[in-house]
This record gives C-alpha cells, structure tokens and sequence, in this order.
C-alpha cells in the first residue's frame, strides 16, 4: 500500500532542510516496518498555524481523494494539524476514504471513538501551545519596541545597519523635494536617474520539492511604493509599534541605529503627504490644469487637446470661456518668474513658521486640541456636558484648529521657494529647472490667474484677457 509520508518544519531559515530530513529518516523506518511504500510530501519551512494554503499538504489530500493512497503517516500529529478546523476536516476525509494514520510517536486510529477523542486532545494542545506561542511573542516584540531595537534586517539606504552616505544623501534630497512642493513622480525620478533602485526581494516555493529560494530584483521607483517608504519612522531614527488587537501604529520612541534623515524634515514631510489630495493625472500632465480661473462663472479650465496637436484651456462647466496654451503660458510664466526676480520679493522668505521647533509646537498644538475634541464625547457620554456645552466648545476647538491649518498654508509659502534665488535676477533662471509640479506649488502661493472670454474678437488674442490677482 502506498502511504503519504507529510514533512513539515514551520521555519527553515538556512534552507537546508535539515529538520524535515530527520523526520524523513524515522517516517520511512516507520513505512518499512509497516510494509508501506512511502510517497513524499514536503512543505518546508510552511506554518500550519497561519492559515495559509500549504501545497503539498493540499496535493496529498486530492491523492486521498483519488484514491491513490491508503495511509498517511507522519512524526508527529502537530506536523499534520495545528489547527482544529483542519484536524476535523481531514477526519471526515479519512473515515469516508479508510485512511490509516501512522506517526513516530504513536498511531492513532481514526476510526475509533477513542482514536478521534486522542486527535482531538492532541490537536487542541498544539493550537493552546500556538496561543500561548503568540502571546509570548507579542508581548517581547513590544518589549523589542520600548527598548528601540530594530525589527528589520534589510532596509533601503541601510547596508549591515548603517546608513548608505550616497544614498542617505539622495534620501534627504527626497524629503526636501516634497516639503517644497515637488511631487512623489519627481522623487520617482530623482532616485531613478541616480540609479538609487529599490530591492524586490522574492520568496517563491517549488511545489514540487516545497524547498524556497530568495530571489533579488532591483526595480525603479513607483509613487505608491515610494509614498509608503517616505512615512516610515525608521527613516528617522523613530521606532513604531502595531498593536495587533486595535491595528493601530504608533511611535514608541528613539531607535537605536542612526537616521538616514533628521527628524523635523521627517516629520514635516508627513504633515505635507496627510494634507496632500490625489489629483487627476491630467492635472498633472499640464502645467495649468486646474490653475487658470474661468472669468465667465468662476470655475476652473482644464487642458484639452484639439485636431491640430494644439492644447487648449477651457471651462467644462459653463463652456463660455478658452484660451490656447501658447498664448497663455508665456505671459503667466513671464509675470511670475520676474516677480521673483524683483529685489522687494526677499520678504516672501520671512514666515517665522519655516522653523523645526516651530513647526513641533504646531504638531503638538493639533494633537493637544484633537484630544480634547475626544474627550468631549466621553464626557457627554458620562453625562458631565450638556449637548449645547459640547456644540459650543466643539465650535471653539475647531476655530483654533482652522486658525493653525492657516498657519501651515504661511509655513508652506516658504517651502516652495526652497533652491530658488528669490530676489535676484537669477530666480528666472531657477524657476526653469522646476518640475511642472513645483512650478504649479510656486504659482500657487504668488498669484490668482483669471482668464476672461474673449468676447466679439475670438479670433484674436487679447493678452489682457489673462487677468492677474498677486497673493
């Protein structure tokens, strides 16, 4: 008769399989003095506990299934199932089907009362020793975390735990970047044509012998991938905790391996992403997309592009208004990179809020007034405040926190003039190495630009049509 023989180790770091290979060696001394034929089946380095699909596991049940073989035998039962729900469910499998079961430690006959009651102990054993197992490992990952020790072996921009100065340097250039208005494609970029590529690291499993290889690719850059590398704390020096039960992360304190970038840039690049709204891609494909204002009802033109190979800007919601992209682009780009160039633009620079300590006392400011917006409902809910109490005190609250967003928007008037020579005639020449993105942050902050409808003479351009509004 022909018997599964199932191998399986939860965790094989090296790859050598050396603890499927001693359950190897007693499973099939075990088939010998059974007079069984062994075929194999191998997870290595596969849990049972996670719940995740095992493949040789699930090949072994369909031969059952076809009847191609009679018997399953293993070390032990906890190899087999760690799970109850599995365990019952390979019962049911094995009574319709008359399946032995053998193990190194001792057969179990499932088709006994008392064979099943044994399974059944064993099987809720191996799932109290996993909870157990769990909590154990919760509670030091948390003590881990207090004590700030790393959780990761590899981290871009680190190499054997400590910082890449090449690539640290392009990182703070990144951060830099965003805080002055540049977009997550222009970081893309820049990491990119530096050749600073991201490390795709690849586990995939044979399901033919279950052995894993580690496979190495190196990819470039993409906006989500590096939106989600720009918020980690570990940048920064910071170490963070999830709490499994809420699924809430948060900073537990310092770390104990060096930052690849300083805190205050770190955590001003997060108020800058949290505040940051997704655009349309066709906002970002032209410069004044969303920019222009329409002078007819108010609303904003978006780019479009005529037969010709022209582009057009125009309002789709009263359709009263247009202007071409060659008329209008050269006279707002003109307006605007001389007013930087003029001598009396040096004042755009002061804004006492472009200041780390400051922009903490900010952060900390918001965090104080959203607790106590929490604390509002709790102490309505323990009947403390009247309903009008709580409306009132919640009007107060917000007023302050819509007094400091505008403090943010006069910090952010500083970010984007960050690299620009602002107040010399070599501003015109920096404002021309911007990307489309940060040249649309820069109009943002200095001007308001209106286009009017071009009237009885639509087909003449009247460049005082283009209306400016300085901020």
């Amino acid at each position: 008769m022909d018997a599964g023989v199932y191998l399986r180790i939860s965790d094989d770091r090296t790859g050598e399989q050396l603890g499927v290979a001693r359950q190897r060696e007693d499973c099939e001394n075990l088939c010998t003095e059974k007079g069984w034929r062994p075929v194999e089946y191998l997870d290595n380095d596969v849990s049972a506990t996670s719940g995740k699909k095992r493949p040789a596991y699930e090949r072994m049940l369909d031969d059952i299934r076809a009847g191609r073989i009679g018997a399953v035998v293993c070390w032990d039962l906890d190899r087999l199932h760690r799970r109850p729900i599995e365990l019952e469910s390979f019962m049911a499998l094995a009574d319709d089907k008359q399946i032995k079961l053998a193990s190194v430690s001792g057969d179990v006959d499932l088709s006994t009362a008392q064979g099943r009651l044994i399974a059944r102990l064993k099987g809720s054993v191996a799932a109290h020793e996993t909870e157990h197992k769990r909590a154990r490992q919760l509670r030091a990952a948390k003590q881990k975390a207090q004590q700030g020790r790393p959780q990761w072996t590899y981290a871009f921009g680190y190499v054997d735990g400590e910082p890449d100065p090449r690539i640290a340097a392009l990182v703070t250039e990144v951060y830099r970047l965003i805080l002055s208005g540049g977009s997550l494609k222009d970081g893309c970029k820049l990491l990119n044509d530096a050749q600073a590529y991201r490390e795709w690291v690849r586990r995939p499993v044979d399901p033919e012998t279950g052995e894993r290889e580690t496979v190495i690719e190196y990819r470039e850059w993409t906006e989500s991938p590096l939106s989600a590398f720009l918020r980690k704390p570990r940048n920064a020096g910071l170490r963070s905790h999830t709490d499994t039960a809420t699924g809430v992360t948060e900073i537990v304190g310092k770390g104990t391996w060096q930052p690849l970038v300083d805190e205050g840039l770190w955590r001003s690049v997060q108020d800058v992403l949290s505040r940051r709204t997704i655009t349309r891609r066709a906002v970002r494909r032209h410069l004044l997309s969303g920019v222009l204002g329409c002078g007819n009802c108010g609303y904003h033109l978006t780019a479009q592009h005529t037969q010709r190979g022209t582009i057009v800007y125009s309002c789709k919601n009263c359709r009263g208004c247009s202007v071409a992209e060659h008329h209008v682009k050269p006279i707002v780009l003109g307006l605007f990179g001389g007013r930087l160039a003029k001598k009396n633009a040096a004042h755009l620079m002061r804004c006492k809020q472009h200041d780390t300590a400051e922009a903490e006392r900010i952060r900390q400011q918001v965090r104080t007034l959203n607790e106590r917006l929490a604390g509002l409902g709790r102490d309505y809910g323990a009947g403390l405040l009247t309903a009008l109490q709580v409306k009132e005190a919640t009007e107060v609250i917000n007023a302050q926190l819509a007094d400091i967003e505008a403090q943010r928007r006069d910090a952010d008037k500083v970010r984007v003039f960050d690299g620009i020579r602002v107040g010399t005639p070599e501003a015109v020449d920096d404002v021309q190495t911007l990307s489309r993105d940060r040249l649309r942050a820069v109009i943002d902050v200095l001007m308001a630009v209106t286009v009017m409808p071009s009237g009885k003479r639509g087909n003449v351009f009247n460049p005082e049509r283009v209306q400016i509004e300085w901020k």
